[in-house]
């Protein structure tokens, strides 16, 4: 055998080549199901961010559009196979109904969780810088929960202390009264 025949046969060229594999049902079934629900990931972020100012809503924006990149690689594989779209799943549409009437600390640590769930690592169909997308938006939201809670808290604490002060000078002003020696009745 030649030299290059040897080189045909190594490297065939596009026309000989094998084709991709089609999809199978399951895997459409998937693909629909992992287009749904980052549709519905990013309408979460994207609602988040309505309420959000500044450097926050940037970063849930920020989330919002990666979301639409993977959306885009799922419609790419499923080609016409996309026109029969599925439900998100209902964790997504939980937190889809959360971000827009409750909120986004509790619906922050939902996504949290939700992202770290991701089946993008284990997927042969998903790519390497989807998973890690995944994985940084773990951290991401973890971040913004973190700094919701500790508003939160902070707003909490403030509240507990106003009313510990307001109880404290109420007390004080019904002790002072009663010390003084007026009747009963007008403590």
């Amino acid at each position: 055998m030649t030299q290059h025949a040897k080189a045909n046969r190594a490297h065939p060229s596009a026309e000989t080549r094998p084709s991709a594999p089609q999809p199978t049902a399951a895997d459409i079934r998937r693909w629909r199901q992992y287009l749904a629900d980052e549709r519905a990931e990013a309408a979460v972020y994207r609602d988040l961010a309505q309420n959000r100012v500044g450097e926050e809503r940037d970063i849930l924006l920020a989330l919002a559009e990666a979301e639409g990149r993977h959306e885009a690689h799922w419609l790419k594989l499923l080609g016409d196979n996309a026109q029969k779209s599925r439900p998100a799943s209902l964790r997504s549409q939980l937190l889809g109904f959360l971000a827009r009437h409750f909120g986004s600390v509790f619906v922050l640590a939902l996504a949290q969780r939700a992202e770290g769930r991701s089946p993008y690592s284990r997927d042969p169909n998903a790519t390497d810088a989807m998973a890690a997308d995944e994985q940084i938006h773990e951290e991401v939201v973890r971040g913004l929960a973190t700094r919701g809670r500790n508003r939160l808290a902070g707003t909490f604490r403030a509240a507990v202390f106003g009313a510990n002060d307001g109880l404290v000078s109420n007390l004080s002003l019904v002790m002072g009264m009663a010390a003084s020696g007026v009747s009963s009745g007008v403590v």
